[in-house]
């Protein structure tokens, strides 16, 4: 759930990614859409999206709108297998290049862990989180960034994250 803490937790993260050019390069957190969008995609991410228009959080990413709208395209025969109906899945992000997935009918994250191997030639499709905002709070802006990632200590986004001590 987006609740007004997470949207504090974004804002302060926003705010430590502006403060270095050098973290600004690569890193985004961009402020929320002005109103709720038309768009077909679970509930939680568009919430999201009025607290950030995606997020670029190292080799984490969260979808902004524009690439949101595209990216469905990926859940098709001969793309991304998914266990079920393709209908019932949104692509939300991604871990480096591997997809990040949400399942409309119960809001968990998705995505293909294993760091190896490219996703479309992975046997492993698991589930991460509960929801998209324990997704970013876990995975993006915490302490499991670098073992969904496969990045080591020196990651520049590492390094943000243990400067805000969340890591």
């Amino acid at each position: 759930m987006i609740t007004g803490e997470f949207r504090q937790t974004l804002a302060r993260v926003r705010e430590a990614i502006h403060s270095s050019e050098e973290w600004s390069i690569f890193n985004s957190v961009p402020p929320g859409v002005s109103r709720r969008p038309e768009l077909d995609a679970p509930e939680e991410y568009l919430d999201f999206l009025l607290a950030a228009d995606g997020a670029v959080m190292g080799a984490v990413v969260v979808l902004d709108k524009r690439f949101a709208e595209k990216s469905q395209a990926l859940i098709s025969p001969g793309m991304v297998e998914v266990p079920e109906d393709p209908d019932n899945w949104f692509v939300v992000g991604k871990v480096n290049e591997n997809p990040v997935l949400v399942n409309r009918p119960d809001g968990s994250i998705w995505t293909y862990p294993d760091m190896l191997s490219s996703w479309w030639a992975s046997r492993r499709f698991e589930r991460v989180a509960d929801s998209l905002a324990e997704f970013v709070l876990e995975y993006g802006l915490g302490s499991c960034y670098l073992r969904i990632t496969g990045a080591t200590e020196s990651d520049q986004w590492w390094q943000l994250l243990r400067q805000l001590g969340v890591a």
